[in-house]
C-alpha cells in the first residue's frame, strides 16, 4: 500500500498542479487538399491540495538495542517500521 502513495515536492503548505486530458483516439485520415476542421481545445484542470505532517514519536533504549530478539536485528528499526505504518495507515484513511 505504501507503494501506491506518489510523492511530489512542494514549496508551501498549499500547492497546485494542473491535470489535461486527450481526445479519444479517432481516424483523421484525410485527402490530399482537404480542409481542416478546426477540433474544440479544452482548458486544463487546476487541482490544489494540501501538504500535512504527521508524526510518531517512540523512545528504545540502547539496552534493548544491543540485546538479541527474536526475529529481528534492532529494536529501533523495528519501532520505526511500525511507526510508519500507523502514519501511513492514518494518512490515507484521513486523506
Amino acid at each position: 500500500m505504501v507503494s501506491m502513495i506518489k510523492t511530489q515536492k512542494v514549496q508551501n503548505r498549499v500547492y497546485q498542479y494542473q491535470t489535461d486530458s486527450l481526445a479519444a483516439a479517432a481516424s483523421n485520415a484525410q485527402v490530399e487538399g482537404a480542409d481542416p476542421t478546426m477540433a474544440t481545445l479544452t482548458a486544463t484542470t487546476m487541482i490544489s491540495g494540501t501538504t500535512q505532517i504527521l508524526t510518531k514519536a517512540f523512545q528504545i533504549s540502547q539496552t534493548s538495542d544491543a540485546v538479541s530478539t527474536y526475529g529481528r536485528a534492532k529494536e529501533t528499526a523495528y519501532q520505526l517500521g511500525r511507526a510508519l505504518k500507523e502514519i501511513v495507515t492514518f494518512g490515507l484513511r484521513t486523506a
